[in-house]
């Protein structure tokens, strides 16, 4: 009984990575952004640290320079505005986090073409990096929205961590 018992654990564990691997449908292969974003503008208000605003600044223009589309989008640029930046410090390390507003402009007419805010927050222990860490968490979900930098996380990644 117990060596089933082993077995069944054993296929369930070898099981379980392998779930998450799945071949993308035909409708996925294509790129479902419908901007190609040629730069961005990071600003905050006073109140927001500035090497939040430098390191997000940074971080998000690497991954439009790594960018690379295989067919030709509608080109836009975004604005990045920082709305409030704020940390809660707790019994053992801190909360950080910030509301962002991102909107893409059209580069060929200048208008506003989308716009979207969203709330993120970071724990850490050391606060020393906190400036720099909550700016990867801003860039990479812009990344992620706007497909930037071409790669996406892998398949065991996703299936984990919708």
């Amino acid at each position: 009984m117990l060596r089933h018992a082993l077995r069944f654990a054993l296929i369930v564990l070898a099981a379980l990575p392998l779930m998450a691997f799945r071949m993308p449908a035909e409708d996925e292969r294509r790129e479902k952004l419908l901007y190609d974003v040629r730069g961005a503008f990071v600003t905050a208000r006073p109140d927001v640290p500035q090497g939040l605003v430098i390191a997000t600044d940074m971080l998000i223009d690497e991954a439009i320079r790594a960018t690379v589309r295989s067919i030709i989008l509608p080109r836009t640029i975004i604005t990045v505005r920082i709305d409030t930046a704020s940390h809660v410090p707790l019994l053992i390390g801190s909360r950080h986090e910030a509301r962002v507003t991102v909107r893409a402009i059209s580069v060929a007419s200048g208008e506003p073409i989308a716009e979207g805010s969203f709330k993120t927050s970071i724990f850490l222990f050391d606060t020393n990096e906190a400036d720099r860490e909550l700016a990867g968490r801003i860039a990479e979900r812009i990344a992620g929205e706007f497909k930037l930098d071409g790669g996406q996380r892998p398949t065991i990644a996703n299936a984990l961590f919708p």
